[in-house]
């Protein structure tokens, strides 16, 4: 009787310690007190104090933190306080008394596999109706106008321009500073996706990020990689510009400061218009003797990086997931890729040119090309 007790006593107080120990989990991954803001202060100081490791740590944790707040929570979008000069997703254009949401991407041959699996996920996992505007090199556009309309997503809204002759050859990432000149007749808010992208959720709530009038757009910036072997300079500003260029000296960029990830953002047309044509003019200051990025970057990304340093807001981190295609394999587990609204292969492993991570993910989305000239390099047809 005594021992059956006594055995009595030890699962409460087991489970008394499991409770507190719960509570205490949670309440740390709900970041540091004062929010995210905090949690980013407390990793920016392990990493000035040389902890690279501890700061690791703390990345994942925050990088948690949100992702369970937002399962918590709902759309953390649409739970910011209302402001007189916040911005909110609208549109002129209407279909069935619902806004039809914009989606812009540049891509070229070498990704065009990227650019159809890409909208194939947005159009999968949105439930409103959807405009693309898409801008590609333009020998590929006749190839790419015949291909989507032997697919699902004949139905969706599009518009195919090529790119403008200041886009190199190559470097389809030029396009997101030409928006306004290759699509004049887009408005509003709309949201921008590289082509090495899968949207996991509807992109309607990403749309809904909060920006106001003195920003130019919403983006992510993390200074911690997923990959041991890229050196966590290279997401500093010091690593893209030439901060000794009189045009970007005087912006007063703080060379610590973390650069966001220009793959994924939101904008509205007119924000983003007044930022491209700061981007213009400072490619137009560049020069070979004095160039505005440094020998790692190109003037195109140092001119984006440049402008909107100070005029930024966050997204929510549950919509980028970043890093993926830095090496073939990533330390995320299934379940929190899966937790992910949209994922991103930036870097040298794109999921349908060699072997990278979660390219099964990638695969549920990829849409064949009937004519068989592209296709994923471990799939032959």
């Amino acid at each position: 009787m005594l021992s059956h007790t006594r055995l009595k006593v030890c699962v409460v107080v087991a489970a008394v310690c499991w409770f507190a120990l719960l509570i205490y989990v949670m309440s740390s991954l709900r970041g540091q007190p004062g929010g995210p803001a905090d949690s980013t202060k407390h990793i920016d100081t392990l990493r000035q104090a040389g902890n690279i490791a501890l700061a690791r740590v703390a990345k994942s944790q925050a990088l948690l933190s949100e992702f369970l707040q937002h399962a918590w929570k709902g759309n953390v979008s649409l739970n910011h306080s209302q402001s007189s000069n916040r911005h909110v997703s609208s549109s002129r254009l209407t279909s069935g008394g619902k806004d039809i949401l914009k989606v812009v991407v540049s891509g070229d041959a070498d990704s065009l596999l990227g650019v159809m699996a890409m909208m194939n996920s947005v159009a999968t996992n949105t439930h409103h109706p959807l405009h693309f505007y898409v801008t590609l090199p333009s020998a590929v556009i006749p190839h790419f106008n015949k291909w989507i309309s032997q697919t699902k997503l004949r139905t969706a809204g599009l518009t195919v321009k090529p790119h403008p002759p200041k886009v190199p050859q190559k470097r389809s990432h030029y396009a997101k500073i030409y928006i306004k000149n290759i699509f004049p007749n887009l408005k509003g808010s709309f949201v921008y996706l590289d082509p090495d992208i899968i949207v996991q959720g509807d992109i309607s709530e990403l749309l809904n990020t909060p920006i106001i009038t003195s920003q130019f757009g919403a983006f992510t910036k993390d200074c911690f990689s997923t990959s041991r072997h890229l050196s966590l300079t290279h997401q500093y500003y010091s690593f893209h510009l030439n901060l000794l260029h009189p045009a970007i000296h005087a912006l007063k960029i703080h060379p610590n400061t973390c650069v966001p990830n220009t793959g994924v953002f939101v904008s509205q047309m007119h924000l983003w218009a007044n930022a491209s044509h700061q981007m213009q003019e400072l490619i137009s200051s560049s020069t070979i003797n004095e160039p505005i990025h440094s020998s790692m970057a190109d003037e195109g990304e140092a001119a984006v990086l440049a402008v909107i340093y100070g005029h930024m807001a966050p997204l929510p981190r549950v919509w980028h997931l970043p890093d993926l295609g830095l090496k073939a394999r990533v330390s995320y587990s299934k379940h929190f890729v899966q937790s992910a609204k949209l994922l991103h292969w930036n870097g040298h492993f794109k999921p349908w040119s060699r072997k990278a991570a979660f390219s099964d993910v990638w695969l549920r989305y990829y849409l064949a090309d009937p004519s068989g000239k592209y296709r994923p390099a471990r799939i032959s047809l």
